[in-house]
């Protein structure tokens, strides 16, 4: 997978962009200082991918300030894709090959694996980007499981209206029951993925943490879920069984929306004992272990994407992440252009200033 070009109008502070990159450069680098609007152009790319910004969940803020819409063309090596963003109404257009598709028809038509320093704090402190972590990979492999997650997010958010309403005098303890036989195999199937994949990744994970760490310390991924296992009718007979607990909050309490990841390093929690430096080697291995399934599953090369990674890796890191990158098309932004010029492969280098972008 290649991008051949990337069109960018109304797309927070970036003014109009055209830009064409030439086969055969791997590396595609933006500098500038902070504030600029370096890393809007990967958010541009990434959305072009996964449909949503890796920032915000609010599309109008996607927006630039005084624009009515954004606007974001990639041309790839198989197919053009679009992504239209409209303030007022707030709604996001989806298009591939000038056809409008729904998230999961969108999802897949270019694969792309972003990395920056924040992930270091998503997978050691917050569960949700964890199993975030997860559903992204997942959604990049099988439109199925992303349809299914859908349905299961907005059937979860469904029973707990009722369970609000039912709480109020409003509904009847029996209309639960369409909710919970569709959450119980909607969430069956989900942690089975999951946890086929946790599988999966195990031991990709482990050699890249080794190499990266020159460590013979043994990295372990432990998926944490109430239903790991559990067949749908079971898990129906979980959620009757739970209702009463369920009313007292209004929340559906069990499912896969509250799974969780653990790592173990050498067998211990690396939540309570690893140190800055282990995270830092655990986080790239996840990435190139995902960066290998994907490669592996549908035999083409992710389009990376490297946020500031500079600020955070040291020269051995930085050495491993670029070889390890293969021949994945590479987008990076730095603030110090000297780390550019330090790159072992062909690079481009832009510069980005108050939102504009030129060729360095």
């Amino acid at each position: 997978m290649r991008i051949q070009g990337i069109k960018i109008k109304g797309f927070r502070n970036l003014k109009v962009v055209d830009l064409t990159f030439e086969e055969g450069v791997p590396i595609h680098a933006f500098v500038g200082s902070n504030g600029q609007g370096k890393t809007n152009i990967l958010e541009a790319i990434y959305l072009c991918s996964l449909s949503k910004s890796f920032r915000t969940r609010t599309n109008s803020d996607l927006v630039g300030f005084e624009e009515e819409f954004s606007s974001v063309k990639v041309d790839t090596d198989n197919e053009k894709l679009e992504v239209i963003v409209t303030a007022r109404p707030a709604q996001k257009v989806l298009k591939v090959n000038g056809l409008k598709k729904s998230a999961p028809e969108f999802i897949g038509n270019m694969r792309a694996v972003f990395f920056s320093p924040d992930d270091l704090a998503s997978m050691s402190f917050a569960p949700k980007l964890r199993r975030r972590y997860l559903d992204i990979v997942l959604s990049q492999l099988n439109r199925g499981y992303l349809d299914k997650l859908m349905d299961y997010n907005d059937a979860c958010r469904q029973r707990n209206s009722l369970l609000k309403a039912i709480a109020e005098g409003r509904a009847d303890t029996d209309e639960l029951e369409f909710w919970d036989e569709k959450l119980a195999q909607l969430g069956s199937f989900i942690a089975q993925e999951r946890e086929d994949l946790i599988n999966h990744l195990q031991e990709l994970v482990r050699r890249h943490y080794r190499e990266i760490s020159k460590s013979d310390a043994e990295v372990t991924i432990v998926y944490e879920s109430e239903v790991r296992g559990v067949k749908p009718k079971e898990l129906g007979d979980l959620y009757r069984n739970g209702r009463r607990r369920d009313l007292a909050v209004c929340q559906t309490r069990l499912g896969p929306h509250r799974d969780d990841l653990k790592f173990l390093l050498g067998g211990k929690d690396m939540a309570f004992f690893a140190s800055r430096g282990e995270w830092r080697s655990l986080v790239l291995a996840l990435k190139f272990a995902e960066i290998d399934l994907i490669r592996e599953r549908t035999g083409d090369d992710p389009i990376l994407l490297l946020d500031d990674v500079f600020s955070e890796l040291d020269a051995e890191r930085q050495k491993y992440l670029f070889n390890a990158t293969g021949k994945s098309q590479t987008f990076l932004t730095t603030t110090h252009r000297e780390f550019i010029d330090a790159l072992p492969a062909a690079h481009t280098v832009y510069r980005v200033d108050g939102g504009l972008i030129v060729s360095s």
